[in-house]
């Protein structure tokens, strides 16, 4: 896997924290879907 930096503001930080979400996890499937929705998916 490849890494990357993203920014988030302290409110979504929170949320993150908070419900205990996989940040990681949750930008990978956002990717998939977008993919998904382009019809880019390998």
């Amino acid at each position: 896997m490849i890494r990357k930096n993203i920014t988030i503001t302290e409110e979504q930080a929170e949320w993150i924290d908070e419900n205990h979400i996989n940040l990681s996890s949750l930008v990978r499937e956002c990717i998939d879907t977008k993919r998904g929705e382009s019809g880019n998916v390998d």
